[in-house]
């Protein structure tokens, strides 16, 4: 009679994982062996939470399709959404007079900005102002012509784009120019984001943990920019993807393959066979 095997020992009792560029591959699915990787880490005990961008709204399919019940943490850190009971347990918006006066102290310095708006709620749409390039793919989103349409109703988070800057650049001059009246990150590639000051993905996820009853210690990480950096400074080990940003990698404690190349799973599967 064979001996029997104990159950693999996983060393974190929480999986903090990042959307794009992280845990989706590059075109927006997750693989079947990161699917088995987070379930294989599940039924060792560890909680899998996913901390996006995204807001709510813009969340919910994957979480379907991944059979997600549990908290998900969005927007940055101002959603902390139940997947199982489809409700916002946390929300937190942005002051819309700040929104505007940042915006006019940038625009003063770098010529116009395109913009757009994420509102708040459930469903909060996207209105996307004049000139504001939308990514392809699958995330709907409002058409406006009337930048004062993007402040009419309470949003969680402002996108800027900028005709001639890069996002590295945007994003610095966004933080230089009106960094004490409002949050400023790089999201993704063409996604610079202008957030009520104080919040990150950290202080979402903080917010999500307690709830399961987890700290930043007993947590590992997943992502792959610069929105990432609060989230792997909370946790107790960052893990930055090969294809993240440098600032990322300058940060993280381990690097692991790209997001094509199931990084997530190589991390996991390492940590659970010990």
């Amino acid at each position: 009679m064979s001996p029997v095997r104990p159950a693999p020992v996983f060393p974190y009792k929480l999986v903090a994982t990042d959307l794009d560029g992280t845990l989706l591959r590059p075109d927006d699915t997750v693989s079947e062996r990161t699917r088995e990787a987070l379930a294989a880490a599940t039924a060792a005990g560890a909680a899998h939470i996913v901390v996006t961008g995204r807001s709510v709204a813009w969340t919910r399919h994957v979480l379907d399709d991944l059979g997600y019940e549990g908290i998900a943490v969005c927007g940055q850190g101002a959603q902390v959404y139940h997947a199982g009971e489809q409700r916002l347990l946390t929300s937190l918006t942005m002051d819309r007079r700040l929104a505007v006066l940042a915006i006019e102290k940038i625009e003063a310095e770098t010529g116009p900005l395109h913009l757009a708006a994420a509102r708040d709620g459930l469903h909060g749409e996207v209105l996307i102002g004049p000139g504001y390039q939308v990514q392809d793919g699958p995330l709907a989103s409002v058409p406006s012509t009337d930048r004062d349409s993007l402040w009419a109703e309470p949003i969680s988070k402002v996108y800027l784009q900028h005709p001639a800057l890069d996002d590295d650049e945007l994003a610095a001059a966004a933080l230089r120019i009106a960094g004490d009246l409002v949050g400023v990150v790089m999201a993704g590639p063409g996604v610079v984001e202008l957030l009520p000051l104080g919040l990150s993905k950290a202080t979402g996820l903080s917010l999500a943990a307690r709830r399961l009853g987890t700290k930043g210690a007993e947590t590992i990480a997943f992502g792959d920019m610069p929105n990432d950096i609060p989230m792997f400074g909370w946790a107790g080990h960052g893990v930055a993807m090969a294809n993240a940003h440098r600032e990322l990698k300058a940060v993280a404690d381990e690097l692991t393959t790209s997001n094509a190349e199931d990084g997530i799973a190589v991390v996991l599967e390492r940590l659970l066979t010990g």
